[in-house]
């Protein structure tokens, strides 16, 4: 029955359902993928416009293409409209899908953590010792204090000339390093 329902349609009809059909499968099977935690491959995410970066000619993309122009084109030959005029309306179909995913992928990439924490935000703010903190800038201290909107445990210093003990409040006066922050007793 699939078969002369196949053989009695018009070859721009069959041209569009197989473009829809194998995009909506390699659709289905790429968001199973995602859900799977498989999702973000290298292949998944190439770019043929910008290695380095999200480019808008991606196998989502150019897949979301070729769903919206084979479904579109489906849609336009059955509304009566003549092949160059299916073609129209299936490629400006397809370039919404294209620039709807580009754009979606855009916003959900813009989201991934590039490890921009800068430990010079946090001077100036109050926190809390989680492990004590040696006198005369010796090693080993640790804090919990607030940078960037998120409460962080970072290595500190201090030269004052007592131990600060886990609890108490200090103040981040400076940047020692990358990693370590110099710190005084809150007075």
């Amino acid at each position: 029955m699939l078969e002369l329902w196949w053989h009695n349609l018009i070859l721009p009809l069959q041209i569009y359902y197989a473009m829809g059909i194998l995009a909506g499968i390699a659709l289905a099977i790429e968001g199973i993928l995602a859900l799977a935690g498989l999702g973000s491959s290298d292949l998944a995410d190439a770019s043929f416009e910008q290695p380095d970066q999200m480019g808008m000619l991606s196998l989502r993309t150019i897949t979301a293409f070729f769903f919206g122009f084979g479904w579109a084109g489906v849609i336009a030959i059955h509304s009566g409209l003549g092949l160059i005029a299916s073609i129209g309306v299936a490629g400006a179909v397809g370039m919404v899908f294209l620039l709807g995913i580009y754009l979606l992928m855009r916003a959900l990439h813009s989201l991934d953590d590039q490890g921009n924490l800068d430990y010079k935000n946090a001077i100036g703010q109050v926190g809390t010792v989680y492990v004590t903190v040696p006198p005369a800038r010796a090693t080993g201290g640790q804090i919990e204090v607030l940078v960037q909107g998120r409460l962080h445990t970072i290595s500190c210093l201090t030269t004052h000339s007592t131990a600060l003990t886990p609890g108490s409040k200090i103040k981040v006066t400076g940047l020692i390093d990358q990693e370590t922050l110099e710190v005084q007793p809150l007075s």
